[in-house]
């Protein structure tokens, strides 16, 4: 029986905790004793606890979009004034509205 080095027992402990399976389970698919697998699991855990970590930063961003939206609109010149209307008026009131204008 050869003994398994470092990286074997982290391939072990990571392939268990991939497998979704108990330890025990685990260790009774692969004939491994559950007491040396939960040692090297624990030394393996204790050897990674800072070396795999990565310190993540929030960066909180906010953005404000201003929109100037100049409504289109319908201007009307005559000598008595001026008139703006929205584009939403309908053609038949401007229609009435200039032979109103024109009488």
């Amino acid at each position: 029986m050869t003994r398994r080095t470092f990286d074997d027992w982290k391939y072990l402990v990571d392939k268990q905790t991939a497998s979704g399976l108990s330890v025990p389970e685990f260790c009774r698919q692969h004939n491994i004793n559950q007491k040396y697998f939960y040692s090297h699991k624990s030394m393996i855990s204790t050897k990674n606890n800072g070396e795999d970590f990565i310190q993540a930063q929030v960066i909180s961003q906010q953005t404000t979009v201003v929109v100037n939206k100049q409504e289109q609109s319908i201007k009307l010149i005559t000598s008595v004034g001026e008139l703006q209307l929205p584009c939403s008026t309908s053609p038949a009131f401007i229609i009435e509205l200039l032979n109103g204008l024109s009488s």
